[in-house]
């Protein structure tokens, strides 16, 4: 198991904004490791005038994701749905499927097993998208 550790410098920030940003940003990384099936045993944030912290115990250096079936939206939805599936997920548009259900025809993916570094995840999830 591992520990992630991120400290943010900024410029002074008022105290109702720094209880703000330090929450919407450890639910950021909570959320980030959820989706992608990594458990983690604490998540703390800390807040100083200047700074951000936070800090995650228990976290491990790799994990085996299984094989997953995901099911996006319905064939007539709009062409922007499929979009936002595919991009949420990462996907091409070879990646999907179209399955029949008792609710009518649906776009599904199957993702294949694989093991995740979960180390090269944080980066990505910390690293910031302009």
């Amino acid at each position: 198991m591992s520990d992630f550790f991120l400290e943010l410098f900024s410029e002074e920030i008022p105290p109702n904004l720094q209880i703000d940003a330090r929450e919407k940003i450890k639910k950021f990384f909570e959320a980030s490791l959820n989706k992608n099936d990594v458990e983690f045993k604490l998540s703390q944030s800390y807040s100083t005038p200047n700074r951000l912290v936070f800090f995650i115990n228990g976290i491990p250096k790799k994990i085996k994701k299984e094989e997953k079936i995901l099911k996006g939206p319905n064939i007539n939805a709009p062409k922007i749905a499929l979009e936002g599936f595919l991009k949420s997920n990462n996907l091409n548009q070879s990646d999907i499927f179209e399955k029949e259900l008792d609710k009518g025809k649906f776009y599904f993916a199957k993702l294949k097993p694989k093991e995740l570094d979960v180390l090269e995840e944080l980066k990505l999830i910390s690293s910031i998208e302009k």
